[in-house]
């Protein structure tokens, strides 16, 4: 190479190295916003990014911010979900999107004080029905606001950078469930799908089915990877309201042993009167006993695997 070949290249490194920082400068960079502030009530913690979630009295309630504004996953009741609702109207930015998991009231009670009707509510396309069925069971037609942006199998939220998807793998704890993967930050709210240490709602009516759910949690681990932070619909305290593949692999050996456990009650002729007397909880999941649910969880189990 000649002297003069060499100070040439040397000029262009040396170009290449200096331009360098500057193009990164324009890499248009992700904001990170601060959480809510909360005036009163419930626990709210970041789960990852702009993903929060938020505990009260009720299902787990998921926040998520953009530039634009908020998405909100579930709404619990008027009263505890309104700490929210204050804490975002404190940021003067709108609700976007309110998406519900399932029907059940306590996931569903507050969806009314969203009272901007440009909001868009979205679930899966069994809720809206589920949810008149239920309230007027309840005599709370009047106290109802209903998704208007419904999907059967997936559903796409596309907020220029933000993406989230939904997603229906089948029932396991109603016929609606929904969970929803906010993919920049790779959080995804299980809804009810997810309880963790303690005896999960079971209502075969609703859609309850273990052998279902077993299947919907599988494809849910095939579906999202290692790295993937989970929002469970209920946890005995707010520290566990967030976790890992891990908890879905306990939820689906719970599952598998609740069956086992059934199936032999039958076969051997056992009551559920015998089995409480017998059990407290299922054999080898102590960390799930939860007394004041035992007796109708394995009623319902019954129906099912009779079935």
């Amino acid at each position: 190479m000649t002297r003069k070949e060499f100070l040439s290249n040397t000029a262009l490194a040396g170009l290449g190295l200096a331009t360098l920082p500057a193009i990164i400068s324009c890499t248009p960079q992700r904001m990170l916003y601060q959480p809510l502030e909360l005036a009163s009530g419930g626990d709210l913690k970041t789960v990852r990014g702009n993903v929060s979630r938020y505990t009260n009295k009720g299902g787990t309630v998921g926040i998520f911010e953009t530039k634009e504004g908020f998405v909100v996953v579930d709404s619990q009741f008027p009263d505890s979900i309104q700490p929210v609702l204050d804490g975002i109207s404190a940021k003067a930015k709108p609700v976007l999107y309110l998406l519900n998991t399932h029907h059940h009231g306590d996931h569903t009670s507050g969806n009314i004080s969203f009272k901007d009707q440009k909001i868009k509510v979205v679930a899966h396309s069994r809720v809206p029905e589920l949810q008149r069925l239920a309230a007027e069971k309840s005599n709370k037609l009047t106290e109802q606001r209903y998704a208007t942006e419904l999907f059967d199998e997936t559903f796409a939220i596309d907020l220029g950078r933000e993406k989230i998807r939904a997603y229906h793998f089948g029932n396991g704890h109603t016929f609606g469930d929904a969970i929803y993967h906010f993919e920049k930050d790779n959080v995804v709210h299980m809804g009810d799908l997810m309880f963790i240490n303690m005896i999960p709602v079971y209502r075969t009516p609703d859609g309850s089915d273990s052998r279902s759910w077993i299947k919907v949690l599988e494809k849910t681990l095939e579906t999202f990877s290692d790295d993937t932070q989970f929002i469970f619909g209920h946890a005995p305290t707010p520290e566990l309201a967030n976790g890992k593949k891990e908890n879905l692999r306990e939820m689906i050996n719970f599952l598998e042993a609740s069956n086992t456990f059934m199936l032999k009650a039958l076969a051997e002729g056992k009551s559920t009167e015998q089995l409480l007397k017998e059990h407290a909880y299922i054999p080898g999941f102590e960390n799930r006993k939860t007394p004041e649910r035992f007796a109708g969880f394995l009623t319902e189990l019954r129906k099912t695997l009779e079935s």
